[in-house]
């Protein structure tokens, strides 16, 4: 067999070569019953060697796609959980679902930690997290988290069902519905934490507090700026003092981004809130206690105000799909949730595209042609429109699946 595989060398992507093994076999059978041998795939002989092509293929992609698993950007799976651990990185856990329910029964009773109930319409099952007695009055109020991980959902008063036989154990509901707990990340968003925390190891430097702050549990995403000059600056529409570093991040707890921010800052650099707070964002004020000595210092940065996106697409169908509102729905979500390679979606303060939410359409649904795609805010009082929209370093785009209308042609 020749040489199966195609090095590009400009994406660093290892494919097999179908043609190339194709011709292999064909003069292989040429070798063997002639040069007169018909070979078109019409014939017997042709049947065969698109059979022994086919079968050869199989081997290449399969080993084409473990010689992938040494590149980072294509990586997968657990090849890409190893090629993360080298900087000290590791893909979110999944975690479960929690809700607070109202137990009741007979005063005395045990209910022991594990004790499961489920919800009517799902059959979704919540265990209690601890052991706990019905006190006097038959009525206790216990935490539950769901058995499965991620978002588990449970409505309000729809876990009723008892399942474990605990005697004295009556009843059991839920005033509120549950919240929802996350998928572990898929391949993709692991590939952009691991771009974004390539520098862990590092410190002073803006891509090192970057890094840092992707480390905390429960980042999704940031916006980072820095002031070199020694007086007050407006950057990109932050008012910045002299030598100091501004971050707006979304999720993570306040004391833990907090911590990461002092711990990879050059030493004396000042802090600074932006405008966040208009819609929603809040500007953070946490003092840190310095281990080395002892200092408490206050760090500043932001939570990034939310900034709804509406968008109105149309549609031409040129290959068959099941519902294809929800499909197109779904594409622009997943483009918006960063589970698309190579593009980061709707973080922290990136603009947004009607162009490239059309893209992310047909780059997933090649079947589907986009007419038309306009979007806007109502958070910002922008009206629909076929230009981008501005995201300040502050904000954060969103996009809910009932605000994209979709118009089929």
């Amino acid at each position: 067999m020749a040489d199966v595989y195609d090095y590009i060398l400009t994406t660093g992507v290892i494919v097999s070569d179908t043609e190339a093994i194709n011709t292999d076999v064909e003069n292989e059978y040429l070798q063997a019953f002639g040069n007169d041998l018909v070979t078109t795939p019409n014939t017997p002989q042709g049947v065969l060697i698109t059979a022994e092509t086919a079968a050869r293929v199989a081997v290449a992609d399969n080993n084409a796609a473990l010689a992938n698993q040494i590149n980072p950007n294509v990586a997968g799976g657990v090849f890409l959980d190893a090629i993360m651990a080298l900087t000290g990185s590791a893909r979110t856990p999944a975690t479960p679902s929690s809700v607070t329910v109202t137990i009741m029964g007979v005063e005395g009773t045990i209910i022991p930690q594990g004790s499961q109930a489920s919800v009517e319409t799902t059959e979704a099952v919540f265990q209690t997290t601890e052991s706990v007695t019905i006190p006097t009055g038959g009525t206790i109020t216990v935490l539950m988290t769901s058995v499965d991980d991620g978002p588990v959902s449970a409505a309000i008063a729809t876990l009723t069902q008892i399942l474990s036989n605990v005697p004295g154990w009556e009843s059991v509901t839920n005033p509120a519905a549950a919240t929802l707990g996350t998928a572990t990340q898929s391949d993709e968003q692991a590939r952009f934490l691991r771009r974004q925390t390539l520098a862990a190891q590092g410190a002073s430097t803006a891509q090192a507090i970057i890094s840092a702050l992707y480390l905390v549990p429960g980042v999704t995403s940031l916006s980072f700026l820095e002031n070199i000059a020694a007086t007050t600056q407006t950057i990109e529409g932050v008012v910045m003092v002299g030598h100091s570093i501004y971050a707006c991040v979304a999720g993570g707890s306040p004391l833990a981004v907090a911590t990461a921010m002092q711990s990879k800052k050059s030493a004396g650099a000042a802090y600074n809130n932006g405008a966040s707070g208009a819609y929603g964002g809040l500007n953070i004020s946490q003092d840190v206690v310095v281990p080395y000595s002892g200092q408490t210092i206050t760090v500043l940065f932001d939570t990034p105000d939310i900034i709804e996106i509406g968008v109105s697409v149309s549609v031409v169908i040129t290959q068959p799909v099941q519902d294809p509102t929800t499909t197109v729905q779904q594409a622009i979500l997943n483009y918006a949730n960063g589970l698309l390679s190579g593009l980061d979606g709707l973080t922290v303060g990136a603009n947004v595209s009607p162009w490239e939410l059309a893209g992310a359409i047909t780059s997933q649904y090649p079947g589907i042609y986009v007419q038309s795609l306009q979007i806007k805010s109502t958070t910002l009082s922008i009206p629909l429109q076929y230009t981008e929209i501005a995201i300040a370093p502050w904000q954060m785009a969103e996009i809910q699946q009932t605000a994209i209308i979709v118009t089929v042609l």
